[in-house]
């Protein structure tokens, strides 16, 4: 009877343990929440960086270079366990020491983007960019992903526009997912050169920066301006909105309605 009772008691231990074994490696159960809501980027709370003030048209000075940065590592993930707000700060923090990096090319535009949705996000702001920020400005893009199909069509439909398409400067990992796909360039690059370049970033203790020495965008941005100002045409300032204007009939000294009518009877 005791053996019984021993044997028992092991198998119930035995269980207890293996069932332990099993609930502490069991697979995370994935982390749902309600969908983030969609940005609208041209709404400035869309944006987690924009330069201030806002750097000058190119019908107002000479070319100078924005930088476009688009880090899908800062997307923001849907989950209830998080509040909303708590996620645009890590996603603002992560892209401000990302931006630090490329502050040096130019002044920084960095979206908020949706992890679920990057693809949408990303053409989204740049072609908003484009309408409403760029201004005629030269600019290069900071990614580390592949741009969207309509944002290089953009780009290649608009032969000014590519002129002043400095480039990509790519961050992400080559090979992945995160490849950077075949882009269109500026008549600046020989097709065999593209308009794609790897910048090695360094992370050390939550702060980012560049793996090697020299300034940030190496052959995209080293002379570029030089060539717009001898290559390129700068885009004139747009006309103000049209304006109705009432038509006034002419008349001659003392032809007023009553000496009208009086001529007419």
């Amino acid at each position: 009877m005791n053996r019984k009772i021993t044997i028992a008691v092991a198998a119930l231990l035995l269980a207890i343990v293996i069932g332990g074994v099993v609930w502490t490696n069991r697979p995370e159960p994935p982390v749902t929440g309600a969908a983030l809501p969609t940005f609208d980027y041209a709404a400035p709370d869309s944006w987690a960086l924009k330069p201030s003030p806002r750097p000058p048209a190119v019908w107002e000075g000479v070319w100078d270079i924005d930088v476009v940065l688009l880090a899908s590592e800062a997307a923001m993930v849907a989950n209830d366990r998080i509040a909303l707000e708590t996620r645009r700060d890590d996603a603002a923090e992560t892209l401000r020491d990302l931006a630090a990096v490329f502050e040096p090319a130019g002044p920084v535009y960095a979206p908020y983007l949706r992890a679920a949705n990057p693809d949408a996000d990303i053409s989204a702001a740049v072609l908003t960019y484009l309408a409403a920020d760029n201004r005629g400005r030269a600019f290069v893009v900071a990614t580390d992903a592949p741009l969207p199909a309509d944002v290089i069509a953009a780009i290649e439909a608009d032969p000014l526009l590519r002129d002043r398409f400095a480039g990509v400067l790519f961050f992400g990992e080559r090979g992945e997912t995160g490849a950077q796909a075949p882009m269109v360039c500026s008549r600046r690059y020989k097709p065999e050169d593209g308009c794609v370049v790897d910048v090695d970033l360094r992370r050390n203790g939550g702060r980012i920066s560049l793996a090697s020495d020299g300034p940030v965008g190496g052959r995209l941005i080293d002379g570029f301006i030089p060539w717009l100002n001898e290559r390129a045409s700068k885009l004139a300032e747009p006309l103000g909105e049209l304006e109705e204007v009432e038509i006034v009939e002419i008349r001659r000294p003392g032809e007023t309605d009553d000496a009208l009518d009086a001529e007419e009877n």
